[in-house]
């Protein structure tokens, strides 16, 4: 078979001998000629520690170091390739190391049953993607707060976005601008280095503050250039309570001709732990003025029902550990039937963040989830990209 992935880096670690070459035999008559094996855990370690591996088909079951170990140490290790579970055991039991995997910030591509199936085993392959995730949060040089103060002050902290699709149409309605730090020296920098300082060294309402103002900048720049499409505003929880958010914004709108009713501001379930009354001030006046309010990472925090019962709510998101790979979890798509039910009760329009492949789209489409967003419609991007990546999402949106 002619594979385009011939050349990737494969290593199966499975301690029965026989199923260890049916799965070779499966892996070369598939067109990878050169997998690497391992009988147990330590081995495996020591091929990864050896050779660059794409991905790593894991027995969960062995002697010694077993799988949910080897996938623990490979996390410490940072590994970056993608992994097939592959296992006799009860649905439930692999379902929470695949949990635990994600926790570790492992890629897992899928299940695979024992015996392995060869069309099951090409479907898992073909998942593989280089990773083009940024490193984790601790990772890489220090970065204390006077680089932050400098950061934002000569405005190297800049808005990227990522599109949002319609489900039913595949029609683009809008946009969230993300926070990237664009290094001179260092390159890219992810939010997750550098929020958490924010946050702890009282500067999260300064960033938030000077990221709105470019992005309602970028905003009235779409509207003279004949682009209609909503923005969606990340808002933290000190910027709700501190501070003249509200007259802020409704004055940069006034300024710049943005209708408020095309921005939704996103707030986390724990905006509302830290001051409830002034939360519910606030969020009312910015409703009162036409903007829309997200109720962001739905169903993650301490009391989600009693936030959508008190505050006014205009859109609900469910959040990706409920999304990710839903279409193969009963469990993750009851709950996501259950909410998208309640949301069309309550007049609430829904978003799925983090969907990241076809089958999850069409999951998710059948349901009635309003809008999409995640890699599979297209990744945060600069807002030069965002017209090239339109035409191009044109062209591969899903059948209307």
């Amino acid at each position: 078979m002619n594979n385009p992935g011939r050349e990737l880096s494969l290593l199966v670690v499975e301690d029965n001998v026989f199923q260890r070459k049916v799965l070779m035999h499966q892996l070369r008559a598939l067109g990878y000629p050169m997998p690497l094996a391992a009988g147990d855990g330590e081995a495996a370690l020591a091929l990864c520690n050896q050779h660059p591996v794409d991905i790593l088909l894991c027995d969960l079951r062995m002697p010694g170091m077993d799988g949910m170990a080897l996938l623990r140490r490979l996390s410490l290790n940072g590994f970056r390739g993608g992994i097939i579970l592959v296992s006799a055991l009860d649905e439930d039991v692999v379902e929470a190391v695949h949990r635990m995997s994600d926790a570790y910030g492992l890629r897992v591509l899928g299940r695979l049953d024992k015996p392995s199936s060869p069309a099951r085993l090409a479907e898992l392959l073909a998942r593989w993607a280089p990773d083009t995730r940024p490193p984790l949060a601790g990772s890489g040089p220090h970065i204390g707060v006077a680089d932050l103060t400098k950061a934002l002050a000569q405005g190297e902290i800049m808005p990227w976005y990522q599109p949002k699709v319609s489900f039913a149409t595949g029609e683009w309605l809008g946009v969230e601008a993300l926070s990237r730090w664009l290094h001179p020296t260092l390159g890219m920098i992810p939010p997750g280095r550098f929020i958490p300082l924010a946050e702890e060294q009282g500067l999260i309402t300064l960033l938030t503050e000077r990221l709105i103002e470019q992005c309602l900048q970028d905003k009235a720049h779409w509207q003279t250039s004949g682009l209609a499409i909503k923005l969606s505003l990340n808002i933290s929880s000190s910027s709700l309570v501190e501070g003249k958010l509200c007259d802020r914004l409704l004055e940069q709108c006034r300024q710049k001709g943005i209708n408020p009713n095309l921005i939704t501001l996103e707030v986390t379930e724990s905006a509302f732990v830290k001051d409830l009354g002034h939360s519910l001030e606030m969020l009312s006046r910015l409703r009162m003025h036409g903007f829309g309010l997200s109720i962001d990472d739905f169903g993650t925090g301490y009391s989600s029902m009693q936030q959508l019962s008190l505050l006014p709510f205009t859109e609900l998101k469910l959040d990706r550990s409920f999304v990710d790979r839903c279409h193969e979890d009963p469990v993750r798509l009851a709950i996501i039937e259950s909410t998208l039910t309640l949301a069309r009760k309550i007049g609430l329009r829904t978003v799925a963040e983090g969907v990241e492949d076809k089958a999850t789209w069409d999951e998710l489409a059948r349901l009635g989830c309003d809008e999409c967003q995640g890699y599979y419609a297209g990744r945060p991007m600069p807002q030069d990209q965002l017209l090239p990546w339109h035409e191009q999402w044109q062209a591969r949106a899903p059948a209307r």
